[in-house]
């Protein structure tokens, strides 16, 4: 299991056989819905969150190009600096708060593939649904129409041309990096399909 951040929430991915991932899934769902915070554990995981932002300068510069590339297309990224600030005033009643109101109003979205019956991804969605929507207390409530991600695709206007200068993190390290990023249009429909590609 991993689980990780994303631009627009978390996914958790589970991997492994096909008899097992049930029950791997439902163990997942369960820790989600009876969420606990250990202390010892919280302050291990801070420290190491710490490291990981203050060692971001040591990084290569093309890892440093590509961050600033997502910061460039995604509105309202928080910088690694500001959440290295934010980290020491965090406490474990700050997580408890902030997991409540995470878990508000929740969007799922799934994605299963590899050897599983057909009918088996539908009885997954199910259990994960009842387990966020159902109940005298439902968990979470589904978002709002308006809340919905009204597009994925970051459009640049016809011509645009930016360029994005940021000095290296780490003075001792001599090399730089250049990322150039260009967006074209829209494929038209391959053959008989009438499926539509972008191209990057």
């Amino acid at each position: 299991m991993k689980t990780s951040n994303t631009d627009n929430g978390f996914q958790v991915t589970v991997v492994g056989y096909n008899h097992k991932l049930r029950v791997l899934l439902e163990t997942v769902v369960g820790k989600i819905a009876n969420f606990e915070v250990k202390l010892g554990r919280f302050s291990v995981i801070k420290e190491m969150v710490t490291k990981d932002y203050q060692n971001f300068k040591f990084q290569q510069p093309y890892q440093q190009a590509m961050y600033y590339y997502s910061l460039i297309l995604h509105d309202q990224a928080l910088p690694w600096t500001e959440q290295l600030e934010v980290l020491p005033h965090l406490q474990v009643d700050n997580l408890l708060k902030f997991y409540l109101q995470m878990l508000s109003r929740t969007f799922l979205e799934c994605y299963i593939a590899r050897n599983i019956e057909p009918k088996e991804p539908e009885s997954i969605i199910q259990h994960i649904e009842d387990v966020f929507y159902k109940g005298l207390q439902p968990l979470s409530l589904a978002l709002f129409a308006s809340q919905h991600l009204s597009t994925r695709v970051v459009k640049l206007v016809r011509g645009l041309n930016y360029s994005y200068n940021a000095e290296g993190l780490n003075p001792s390290d001599e090399n730089s990096a250049l990322l150039h990023y260009i967006q074209v249009h829209v494929l038209k429909a391959l053959g008989n399909s009438n499926e539509y590609h972008n191209a990057l």
